[in-house]
């Protein structure tokens, strides 16, 4: 707790505003306060206020992520533009530039110290180390929740990569990706979809249509794991 005569407690708050800017540097300082405004940190909030709202920021997009992240993550990277989601072990990389692209799925061992400006490398579990841009933004992914069952009106901008027996993998958000790995080329194709009937571990994918109409299978699930919003 700060005392408001103690001024040694101006470097700790501002150590605390350096952490929450520095994990979105693209911010102006004016927006990063406009944000903490909206969170009720106005002329009148104490010190310890607004430092208990940039500890939160900061742990909402860390300045610094270590070789094994305690929580899962989504980061944006530049040079190239990469969407990378990790969670549960499983790096998913996708080319937000080409959604038609079908991610690559792989499981990770640990990741070079990285942040935004820092390259990002990921070492998968057979030591190979996959050098993927520079971090523009790492998120805390802190909401996830079961496919089965879920209507179209509640997706919001909610996506969610599921890996099927085989190969076969779809990219469930607005609408249903689907690619299929043939012997020389991958199959895509793309479903409307009203309600997730059906998709755990070990069922099949099953999908009522746009409009409604009989549910279509699509696969049998091995994974689901929710790739954050946007």
């Amino acid at each position: 707790m700060f005392e408001a005569s103690d001024p040694t407690r101006i470097p700790r708050v501002i150590a605390a505003l350096e952490r929450a800017w520095e994990g979105q540097p693209d911010l102006p300082l004016t927006t990063l306060m406009g944000i903490l405004a909206n969170r009720g940190i106005s002329w009148g909030a104490s010190d310890d206020e607004l430092v208990d709202a940039l500890v939160k920021l900061e742990a909402e997009h860390p300045a610094t992520v270590e070789p094994t992240p305690p929580h899962d993550l989504t980061i944006t990277t530049t040079d190239p533009a990469r969407a990378v989601t990790l969670s549960g072990g499983y790096a998913i990389v996708r080319d937000p530039q080409n959604p038609s692209a079908m991610p690559s799925v792989w499981r990770y061992e640990s990741l070079r110290r990285t942040g935004p400006g820092r390259p990002l490398v990921i070492r998968d579990t057979e030591s190979i180390e996959h050098r993927i841009g520079v971090v523009r933004l790492v998120s805390r992914l802190c909401r996830d929740r079961p496919l089965g069952g879920l209507h179209h009106g509640d997706v919001g901008g909610g996506a969610w990569l599921v890996a099927f027996e085989g190969g076969a993998r779809a990219v469930v958000g607005r609408s249903i990706t689907v690619w299929t790995p043939g012997r020389r080329d991958v199959d895509k194709r793309s479903l409307r979809w009203e309600q997730i009937e059906s998709c755990g571990v070990g069922e099949q994918l099953r999908v009522v249509p746009a409009g409604g109409g009989e549910p279509s299978e699509i696969g049998l699930v091995e994974r689901v794991v929710y790739l954050g919003e946007g």
